[in-house]
């Protein structure tokens, strides 16, 4: 790579041929891609996030109830979450079916209980 250093206004500069600079910019980008794929290797091996099946992603598209999303995932019955979670069997029912939208504090227990982040009841 064939590089030229110039000074304007008292600041030095380079100049690369575009076609070198272009790939200087994909190799950076490639670059970032590779440090966020690690990081995200990195908590998944640490347990502090997780990969999902494409199925539970579609269902959500799909509109389905995220509560009742990952307690199927995780294999639980609407009984075995709300006693998990400290609430009613009926309230589970309620916010799958879409009956009751559920308060702060009952989807943060339903969170807590089924091992996810509040924002993926939302």
């Amino acid at each position: 790579m064939h590089t030229e250093t110039i000074v304007r206004h008292g600041k030095k500069f380079v100049v690369v041929a575009e076609g070198d600079f272009n790939k200087l910019v994909r190799d950076a980008r490639m670059l970032a891609d590779v440090h966020a794929y690690d990081a995200a290797r990195a908590r998944i091996e640490r347990g502090e996030d997780e990969l999902l099946p494409a199925s539970i992603i579609l269902r959500r598209l799909d509109g389905e109830s995220p509560v009742k999303v990952w307690r199927e995932h995780r294999g639980l019955t609407q009984e075995q979450l709300a006693a998990a979670a400290d609430v009613s069997r009926a309230l589970v029912a309620a916010i799958e079916t879409g009956r009751k939208e559920g308060s702060m504090s009952s989807l943060k227990k339903l969170a807590a209980a089924l091992g996810c982040e509040l924002g993926n009841l939302a």
